[in-house]
């Protein structure tokens, strides 16, 4: 269908001047359009790419890939289960666990908070708290007795800094000869550390020894803390470890307790993918009223050429090739434009906030300061090709109804 001959054509055709300064207007609206839309989608998409890395590095960071716990009571011998999953391939390491809902109290204000009884030695191959310490040290979690670590929102909230004594009460009853009372122990905050996530508000971590006694569980541990090559494999994984051990263990992975969020950071670069392509699509269907009105304008010149010789589809190709080329040019523009907007998004908006002298995140209140993008080429590869495809479909009609013009009608008023 696309001859040289009607290549060349659609090519002069996109090339010519117009003799109809409207349309020649409206050709200009149309390429804007595409060059805004998909320099748009690249940028967009590449900041929620990078809210999603952010998102997933700073929690991630706190939370392992996954857990196995015993499906009743604690693990008593769990050595060679974690030694077990740390040469099943694919997994790397394995960290034991005792965890559960406390409430952290310090001179009147009472938080809730998820505690974690973790082994030092074994957590820094499962997940990166240590690298996120702020102040204190983390290696004191296992030299001070009954030591603990909080996160620094928390330790605002409480006005606690390293050294000081707070409360950790569990939601479980002690029975003594004078009554009921809520199991309470006072640690020493031995480390603070900062991720820069809400976790840093509801996660405390203290030594799987003192939580091992806090927790009255002998040599038991609630579960391991796993850690994969992959996190998105994390889960199949799980579950094919545990078919192999007869499914004697419960397993999760990350996305049941984390999942929502990034199902919701996903759902909502889709929907704003969605919302954007609307603007290519406009575009591209302004590529119907250019491409009909130059078909009224080359009326005779149709005509001339299909008593030449050319066939209708010769016609059609003519102006396919000419909404390919106006798609093309935008596209290209688009992309040219877009994607280095996208690779320094973050140091144009510090530069307009240093103009303006205005912050777009407050660092006291949002825990990103900085616009983060990540941009992928599989999503640029995709905006274009899916805007080439509009640009193609919008070229149909008008250059159907080019094929379907009579030389003898179109010459009889020339």
């Amino acid at each position: 269908m696309f001859q040289p001959f009607a290549a060349f054509i659609g090519w002069r055709y996109t090339r010519s001047r117009r003799r109809d300064q409207f349309v020649s207007f409206i050709a200009l609206i149309s390429l804007l359009g595409m060059v805004l839309g998909v320099a748009a989608l690249i940028v967009v998409l590449s900041v929620m790419n990078g809210f999603e890395a952010e998102l997933r590095g700073r929690i991630l960071a706190l939370v392992p890939h996954g857990f196995v716990d015993a499906r009743e009571g604690y693990l008593n011998d769990w050595q060679p289960l974690a030694d077990d999953i740390a040469r099943t391939p694919g997994f790397t390491a394995a960290a034991p666990y005792i965890g559960g809902s406390a409430m952290i109290s310090r001179s009147g204000p009472v938080r809730g908070a998820q505690l974690w009884a973790i082994d030092p030695q074994y957590e820094q191959q499962v997940s990166s708290v240590q690298s996120h310490v702020v102040s204190g040290r983390y290696e004191n979690l296992a030299n001070t007795p009954f030591g603990i670590v909080i996160g620094d929102i928390l330790a605002r909230q409480l006005d606690a800094m390293v050294g000081d004594s707070i409360d950790v009460i569990l939601p479980q009853v002690t029975v003594t000869p004078l009554g009921i009372f809520p199991r309470q122990k006072r640690f020493v905050v031995a480390a603070i550390f900062r991720s820069g996530s809400q976790l840093d508000s509801t996660t405390v971590f203290i030594n799987l020894q003192d939580g091992q006694r806090f927790y009255k569980t002998g040599k038991g541990v609630s579960g391991l803390r796993v850690a994969a090559n992959d996190l998105f494999e994390a889960g199949p994984l799980l579950q094919r470890w545990n078919a192999q051990h007869s499914n004697n263990y419960s397993v999760r992975d990350w996305s049941v307790t984390q999942g929502s969020l990034f199902q919701s950071v996903k759902m909502e670069k889709t929907m704003v993918g969605l919302l954007l392509f609307v603007i290519v699509a406009i575009a591209a269907f302004n590529i119907v009223s250019i491409l009909t009105m130059m078909v009224n304008e080359k009326r005779a010149d149709i005509a001339v050429l299909r008593t030449m010789g050319s066939s209708p589809k010769s016609m059609m190709a003519v102006f396919m090739v000419q909404g390919a080329m106006i798609g093309l040019v935008g596209i290209v523009i688009g992309a040219l434009i877009g994607v280095p907007i996208a690779l320094n998004v973050g140091e144009i908006v510090e530069t307009f906030e240093r103009l303006v002298g205005a912050h777009i995140f407050d660092p006291t209140v949002y825990f990103v300061t900085r616009i983060p993008s990540v941009v992928v080429a599989k999503d640029i590869v995709k905006i274009c090709v899916i805007a080439w495809m509009l640009s193609l479909l919008a070229a149909l009609y008008p250059a159907w109804r080019a094929s379907q013009i009579h030389p003898a009608e179109a010459l009889r008023y020339e």
